[in-house]
């Protein structure tokens, strides 16, 4: 498979890139940054690998607020899941007054239904930000055809499939120059499914368990298809959000009914 095509557009939009390229190239700025330190690092341990994680943490870490916002909301609406429920099971053949007995449950214990939303939200413009980054390295790197190794990945800048070689070329598998062994795609679509798991609310919802199987296999084509380190970035994203949510949970365990802890 050729370059993507999104790779080639963040290079030609570097000229006059205005307030969001601004922005790209702020954060573009902050990734090369820390890559002059991770280089000194020998191979296989440092350079763009690491330096892409440790971009991921401090990104993550930048968000927490929202994402915390995000998540009180959420745990809130999860309190009186059962109560939701039991007015779905009342009112499923009349949806208006489903539809009233719902805001009214909401009003009842100060719940937005888009409180949880709403933070999400404002993270996807600093998310595609932080992809179109990632992106334009990316893309002056393979025009220049570096070569950058970290731990089994022979360069970060070709998938990390059996199928490419080190400059993403096509060839049979495990053909002398493959670049990866795959370990990064599934590592994706696991922390992708778990992370997914964690996270959403228990009971029965045909919709997320849909979606829990969906989003991990799209996770293995992503991290396929693109750059070894756009799935370092992916895998690192993951494992942060799952250790996230140990942590938090720890700290502010849910409350159960009679309102103990």
């Amino acid at each position: 498979m050729n370059l993507p095509i999104l790779l080639m557009e963040t290079v030609q939009q570097t000229q006059n890139p205005g307030l969001w390229g601004s922005f790209v190239n702020f954060l573009k700025g902050i990734l090369e940054g820390l890559y002059t330190i991770t280089s000194k690092i020998p191979e296989p341990f440092g350079g763009y690998g690491l330096a892409i994680i440790l971009f991921t943490i401090i990104f993550r870490a930048a968000l927490l607020p929202l994402d915390l916002k995000s998540k009180r909301a959420n745990q809130k609406i999860a309190e009186i899941q059962p109560e939701l429920n039991e007015i779905n099971k009342k009112y499923k053949n009349d949806p208006e007054k489903k539809n009233q007995k719902t805001l009214e449950l909401y009003q009842k214990h100060k719940i937005n239904p888009l409180g949880g939303c709403l933070p999400m939200l404002l993270t996807l413009p600093l998310m595609f930000a932080m992809f179109a980054a990632l992106n334009k390295i990316a893309a002056e790197n393979i025009a220049k055809e570096t070569v950058e190794r970290f731990l089994w990945i022979r360069n970060v800048w070709s998938p990390d499939s059996p199928f490419k070689d080190v400059l993403n070329k096509s060839i049979s598998m495990f053909t002398q120059g493959y670049n990866g062994l795959f370990i990064l795609p599934i590592l994706a679509g696991v922390t992708s499914y778990y992370q997914i798991k964690l996270t959403q609310p228990k009971g029965d919802n045909q919709q997320m368990a849909g979606f829990s199987v969906i989003m991990p296999l799209m996770s293995v084509w992503f991290c396929t298809m693109y750059t070894s380190a756009f799935a370092i970035y992916w895998v690192t994203a993951n494992l942060f959000q799952i250790a996230q949510h140990f942590i938090i949970k720890r700290l502010n365990p849910p409350v159960k009914e009679g309102g103990s802890k």
